[in-house]
């Protein structure tokens, strides 16, 4: 039996396109759905990039500040540094107040010391006993030579001593002193002689920058000069 369709044709056109319609509708709302989940999506990472960003910004300025404070450190420490050398170059290594004490020690009560003198002298001026090449370490009250230069590095200790003493023999039993104390070596007698006093004058005046003393006929006047045993000397 044959089925009759009583349906108009635009009827059924139209039925079809409404289909159609609410087809692309539903697409387009799942493709702004999507959109919205991406935007959405994008926005949180963007957002999340941004604060990374200005995280490793704030490092980066604050790794700037450790950097230069770095640096101004570093060039500090290299000017202490600097100073330290020429201080450690400077620094004689002499104990004053060690000598001093040795000699109340070493010099005998028939002996009075004029002048006591700590030169330093460089290692390399061994040949030259005649020039002093430092400065000095003297009695208060005494000046200090003009023109003398500061010696820098390793240097020794020169020290002169000058006085009299109440007889003739005090003056080798001051140089077998001195020479038989561990703190002096090279001990030798500059010159020694009468002292000038009442009785007249002797073959020795004192030396200019002396302390005075009251000196009696028959006293005995001299210098000697040794160096402090803080080194030694090797054969090369």
């Amino acid at each position: 039996m044959k089925e009759l369709d009583f349906l108009p044709q635009w009827y059924k056109d139209n039925k079809r396109r409404h289909s159609h319609v609410r087809r692309q509708y539903i697409a387009l709302a799942a493709v702004f759905l999507v959109m919205m989940a991406f935007n959405v999506t994008a926005t949180h990472r963007a957002s999340r990039a941004a604060a990374r960003v200005a995280s490793l910004e704030n490092q980066r300025v604050c790794a700037e500040a450790v950097v230069h404070e770095f640096g101004t450190l570093t060039q500090k420490l290299n000017g202490l540094k600097a100073r330290a050398r020429l201080v450690e170059q400077m620094d004689a290594r002499v104990d004053v107040a060690a000598i001093l004490a040795e000699l109340s020690r070493v010099v005998a009560d028939s002996i009075v010391l004029r002048k006591v003198e700590i030169l330093a002298e460089p290692f390399d001026a061994a040949q030259d006993k005649g020039r002093v090449a430092g400065p000095a370490v003297r009695l208060a009250g005494q000046a200090a030579p003009a023109g003398k230069g500061l010696p820098l590095g390793p240097v020794k200790a020169r020290v002169v001593l000058t006085g009299v003493a109440a007889h003739s023999g005090d003056v080798p039993d001051l140089v077998c002193r001195l020479d038989a104390s561990p703190y002096f070596q090279r001990v030798r007698p500059s010159f020694y002689g009468n002292a000038r006093g009442p009785a007249g004058p002797g073959p020795a005046a004192p030396r200019e920058g002396a302390a005075k003393t009251t000196v009696a006929a028959g006293m005995t006047e001299f210098e000697v000069v040794c160096y402090l045993a803080n080194y030694k000397e090797t054969a090369e």
